[in-house]
């Protein structure tokens, strides 16, 4: 009889315990925090995730190919001819979301300072024909970040973009790109987003 007692109440640990997993691995899997390589970042409510995501220039020479994760609206819109700095474009007519948050990180092929390599940067922008409206620096976690607002040449799309290049020459990238009708309207998600986003303790 006591034997029965024992068996009885490790069953119902048992039981407890398998619900306690089932929980915990169920909260886990419908985690919003996305994990990248060197960083954490919330993923905005309602926006398509798009792991692998293209049309995310480092703009920096790089040595392998960039992690990058989009977030975007399902809504889309069609720019003509849409350009990136480094010469690449879509066809005319190619629809893109309305808005995207995307975060890039790549380890750059040479040593890089972006305080000193910034200037460059605006100064590439301009003469590729993007409008730059307003650059500075910014602090993201407790380190600076150089940004930029500009949008491409046909006007299409506007783009904030924040850099910061770590210890280990490690570019990361934060990217806001939206329609110019859209841009004020998705920028305080952005910004919210923008906010949750940390850097990963360990070296990698």
């Amino acid at each position: 009889m006591h034997s029965d007692k024992i068996l009885g109440a490790l069953l119902k640990f048992c039981l407890v315990i398998l619900f306690l997993k089932f929980v915990i691995f169920g909260a886990w899997l419908k985690s919003p925090t996305h994990k990248g390589p060197g960083y954490s970042i919330l993923k905005p409510v309602g926006w398509e995730v798009i792991a692998d995501a293209t049309g995310v220039p480092p703009i920096f020479a790089a040595n392998e190919k960039p992690n990058v994760v989009m977030f975007a609206r399902p809504e889309e819109i069609s720019p003509a001819g849409q350009r990136f700095p480094e010469g690449k474009s879509l066809p005319a007519g190619t629809p893109v979301p309305e808005a995207t948050i995307a975060v890039l990180v790549v380890k750059l092929a040479n040593p890089t300072w972006m305080e000193d390599e910034f200037p460059a940067l605006l100064d590439a922008l301009n003469k590729a024909g993007y409008h730059v409206f307003d650059h500075g620096q910014i602090k993201v976690d407790n380190e600076i970040f150089e940004w930029v607002l500009y949008n491409d040449p046909t006007g299409s799309l506007v783009n904030l973009e924040f850099y910061h290049v770590n210890e280990l020459n490690k570019l990361f990238k934060l990217q806001y790109q939206a329609s110019p009708d859209a841009f004020k309207t998705y920028r305080p998600i952005f910004e919210s987003t923008k906010d949750t986003f940390k850097f990963s303790q360990r070296l990698w």
